[in-house]
This record gives structure tokens, sequence and C-alpha cells, in this order.
């Protein structure tokens, strides 16, 4: 079974979504509520994932998630969060955030959601990345990026990033080294001025919706 860490200082929720994650028994799910406990479980037990609370009391999921970074930066990370605004999520994207879920939302979704990123995924709800998206457009000075920056192959990646493939698959898919995409890709963040994946496939989807309003 694939280890989880729950990161949040809120008991009833804590427990309970806990306890729907090992229901399902696929997973081996440990809990924390502050960043000391935290700390120690990772250094005893690195997980596969962890799920984490931004806003918890204190600044400890401030704390956790830079320790993460610092120490553990493959260990992927899925903020859950009551609300957040675009801006933030387009932050978190940067910082390397693998998924952002709602408090509120379907736990079923929820699971598929930390499936997908243990898979090798990045996964946002459609509520989180709408309006991120929306944010984008109506600041284009954050996204006013040119197709023409981009070369044909670089397109080429591009797109298939978006369709959720991993660099060895886009290696097969152009008959490319997985090297050679990785140099693409560094070439395609800094042209966009990007950081992620999720943060590429938010300014790809906004490039299109804006050259959309602009043909009608």
């Amino acid at each position: 079974m694939q280890n989880i860490l729950l990161i949040v200082d809120h008991s009833f929720f804590l427990h309970g979504f806990c306890q729907y994650l090992g229901d399902t028994g696929h997973f081996d799910v440990s809990t924390a509520i502050s960043a000391n406990e935290a700390t120690a479980k990772i250094e005893e037990t690195p997980p596969d994932i962890v799920v984490l609370d931004p806003r918890m009391n204190d600044g400890a999921g401030t704390q956790v998630s830079q320790y993460l970074r610092l120490h553990y930066p493959n260990i992927p990370i899925i903020l859950l969060v009551t609300q957040i605004d675009p801006e933030q999520s387009i932050e978190a994207m940067r910082m390397g955030v693998k998924g952002i879920a709602l408090k509120d939302s379907d736990p079923d979704l929820m699971v598929d959601g930390i499936r997908t990123i243990l898979a090798g995924g990045y996964w946002f709800e459609t509520n989180i990345t709408q309006p991120a998206l929306q944010y984008s457009l109506d600041r284009p000075n954050r996204i006013n990026r040119s197709d023409d920056l981009l070369t044909k192959r670089e397109h080429q990646i591009v797109d298939l990033v978006c369709m959720g493939l991993r660099n060895r698959q886009i290696a097969d898919q152009c008959s490319l080294t997985e090297g050679t995409v990785k140099i693409h890709l560094n070439s395609i963040f800094r042209k966009l001025s990007v950081t992620s994946r999720a943060e590429l496939i938010v300014n790809r989807e906004g490039m299109r919706s804006k050259k959309s309003s602009s043909a009608s």
C-alpha cells in the first residue's frame, strides 16, 4: 500500500478523511496536527504523498511546505483548502505543488486525484483551475506570451504535456531521447516564464482562450 501523510489541524475533518482513505484498502494513512509532529513522521518514514492544509494555525502549513521543498522535494504535495484565490493557485503551481483540492469536495474525486498524482500526474479541481485561468486572462501582463516564441518542436511538446504525457512518453512520440525532451521543456519554461507543467497547461489554455475570443 502507498503511504499518505495527512496534515490537518481540524480534528473532525482529519479523522473522517483518514478513515475514508483507509477504507479504500489502498492507502496506509498517518496523520499530524502540527509542524513538529509532521516533520518527525516524515523523517521517520517518508510518505509517498503529503496532503496538507496550508492554513494551519501558527503557520504550520507553510513551515511543513518549506521543509518538504528543502529536504524532500520529490514527495508530491496536495494542498487541501477551504478556499483559495486565483493568484495563490498560480503561485502554488509555481512552487511545484502537484494538486489542490477543496475540503468540501467529493471524497471519491479526491481519492482519484491522489491516485493521479501518485501515478506521476497533476490534479487540480476545475473550481480552482477555471478562476486561475480567468485571472491569467484578465492580467495579460502575466501571460502575454506569443506562440511565435516557441519552435515547431516546442509547440508539439507543449501539446503532449497538455495531454498529460510524461517525458518518456513524449520522447517516444517525438522520436527523441528523454534528455532532449527535458532540454526542450527547460527552453519552453524559460520562454513562457512558467516553472511547472501545471502552470504551463494554465498558460496554454489561457492563450487558446484569448485566440478564440479574438476570432469571435
